[in-house]
């Protein structure tokens, strides 16, 4: 099964996981993706919100883990339902 985010077609048979993330950066400059529920209940003024994201890690270690950014939570939500939607086959 294939699923489309913001136009870029993903393999479902190649996905380890795809997940909702907030891409972060520390005081120190490390950008990471961490769990919107550490994000909202943990974050404190040693992280900035860079973005949200639909993240998705391939099993093949070899190919990279693709971000696919969001401006706003809402945006993100949307994204998410566009994803399910697909997945349903709706």
């Amino acid at each position: 099964m294939n699923l489309t985010i913001q136009n870029k077609t993903i393999d479902l048979s190649l996905v380890q996981q795809l997940y909702p993330a907030a891409i972060i950066e520390y005081a120190d400059g490390t950008v990471t993706p961490i769990s919107l529920e550490w994000f909202e209940n943990m974050a404190d003024g040693n992280v900035k919100l860079i973005h949200y994201a639909i993240c998705v890690q391939y099993k093949d270690e070899d190919l990279d883990s693709v971000a696919f950014p969001y401006h706003t939570r809402e945006a993100l939500e949307e994204g998410m339902k566009d994803v399910a939607r697909q997945a349903r086959g709706a």
